[in-house]
């Protein structure tokens, strides 16, 4: 008991879970986004080759939309393009989207080829 004579568990109340929604809206795509751990991500691929040209940039729709109440959407680079030293400008969704569009940039400097149906990035759910 505290020192007020109400027992302590008295001032303790239960937190409400945050109920956040999540619709993800995958288009109809020849290679469609592939859904990955309980649907809080998607694996991206190409829909057709892309070649980068040095120091420019390009932007691609994913071929996937989301709808959110809350959180955000994080998109991920692969590993291997970012070897070939290409990068994000902005890989950050925080409002619905129909389509996510990324821009991705070349910072080497020769051309870079992205093949038809290769995987170009993850996007993630997080809730805020």
């Amino acid at each position: 008991m505290s020192g007020y004579g109400h027992p302590i568990h008295k001032f303790i109340t239960k937190r409400k879970p945050r109920v956040s929604t999540i619709i993800w809206l995958p288009k109809v795509v020849t290679h469609a986004p592939a859904r990955q751990r309980a649907g809080d991500r998607y694996e991206i691929f190409a829909q057709q080759a892309i070649t980068i040209e040095p120091k420019t940039n390009i932007t691609v729709e994913v071929g996937l939309g989301v709808r959110m109440t809350s959180g955000m959407c994080l998109v991920s680079l692969r590993q291997k393009l970012k070897q070939l030293r290409l990068s994000l400008q902005d890989g950050t969704v925080l409002e619905d989207a129909e389509d996510i569009i990324i821009t991705i940039q070349n910072n080497s400097d020769s051309p870079v080829t992205i093949n038809e149906k290769d995987s170009i990035c993850y996007v993630n759910y997080y809730d805020a």
